[in-house]
C-alpha cells in the first residue's frame, strides 16, 4: 500500500506516474503475497494537496489465492499543513482501501484517516517521523508508524538512503489483522508493537523527469501472539523483499 510523504510546496501542478515490480507484497508485517507483484501508481499535487491512486496486481498466487488480477486499489488524499514550527512538517489525509471481489476471501473496503509529523532540522542527515492511522470503517483500530531514515546525496543524479521503521497496533487493530484465522476462529491480541522493518534504497535520475530506483527491506514481527497470527493467516512471518521502480514526472 502506498506510503504518504510530505508533499512539495509548489503552486504549479505536478504529476507523477510510477510502476514497480516487487518480489513480494508485504504490508505492515503481513506477507500478503510471497510471489512477484506489479504495483503502479499515479500522483497529482498542487498547493500542498496531493491525490494518489495505487494498485497491487498479483502475478503469483496471494495468501487468498488471487493470481493474475488486481487484489487492491487504494485512493488517498493528503494535505501538508502550511505551518512553520521549528523545522517540522505536518500532513493529514485519508486513504480508501478497495479490495476487488476475487480470491477465496474478498475483504470489505475500509477507510483510514492519518496524521504525520516529520522533523526536518537535520534532513540532510536523518529524518525521524511518526504517522498515526485510524480506521473509521471496517477495522476501527489504530496503527502508529515510527520511522527513521538517513538520506545521502551521492551526486546530482544518484541518491541513497537507509532506514528503520516500527509499527504499533492497538488491541482492535491487532485482533483484526492478526487474530482472525482462515478457519473462522478468532484470537484476542494485546496492543503493542507488531512489525519492524530495516530498509535501504538507491535512486538514479536517468534524464530530466525520469528516475529509476531499487529498494530492499527486511521485515520481521514482534513474536508471540503477532507471530502466531501471521503464521496462520499469511504466507510468512518474516521476509526479505525488494523491488525496482521507474517514475516519470510531468
Amino acid at each position: 500500500m502506498v506510503n504518504q510523504a510530505p508533499a512539495n510546496d509548489a503552486s504549479e501542478a505536478e504529476a507523477t506516474v510510477e510502476a514497480a515490480l516487487v518480489s513480494s507484497y508485504v504490508w505492515r508485517g503481513q506477507v500478503l503475497n510471497n510471489d512477484f507483484v506489479f504495483q503502479p501508481q499515479f500522483t497529482i499535487s498542487q498547493y500542498n494537496v496531493s491525490f494518489n491512486i495505487w494498485a497491487n496486481y498479483d502475478l503469483g498466487s496471494s495468501y487468498n489465492n488471487v493470481q493474475g488480477d488486481f487484489s487492491e486499489i487504494d485512493l488517498s488524499l493528503a494535505y501538508t499543513l502550511p505551518l512553520n514550527l521549528n523545522d517540522m512538517s505536518f500532513d493529514v489525509g485519508a486513504i480508501s482501501y478497495q479490495f476487488p471481489g476475487n480470491g477465496d476471501s474478498a475483504s470489505d473496503s475500509t477507510i483510514e484517516l492519518f496524521a504525520a509529523a516529520h522533523l526536518l532540522t537535520f534532513q540532510d542527515y536523518f529524518i525521524p517521523s511518526v504517522t498515526f492511522f485510524g480506521d473509521v470503517k471496517e477495522v476501527d483500530g489504530t496503527y502508529i508508524l515510527f520511522d527513521f531514515v538517513a538520506p545521502y546525496q551521492v551526486s546530482d543524479y544518484l541518491s541513497v538512503e537507509a532506514g528503520f521503521s516500527a509499527g504499533w497496533g492497538n488491541t482492535r487493530y491487532n485482533d483484526v489483522y492478526f487474530g482472525q484465522y482462515p478457519d473462522g476462529t478468532t484470537k484476542s491480541r494485546d496492543k503493542g508493537f507488531n512489525d519492524f522493518n530495516f530498509y535501504g534504497g538507491a535512486s538514479y535520475e536517468i534524464m530530466d523527469n525520469l528516475t529509476t530506483s531499487i529498494n530492499l527491506t527486511y521485515t520481521c514481527l514482534a513474536g508471540g501472539q503477532i507471530e502466531n497470527g501471521a503464521k496462520a493467516m499469511y504466507e510468512a512471518k518474516e521476509k526479505l523483499w525488494g523491488g525496482v521502480n521507474i517514475a516519470y514526472d510531468f
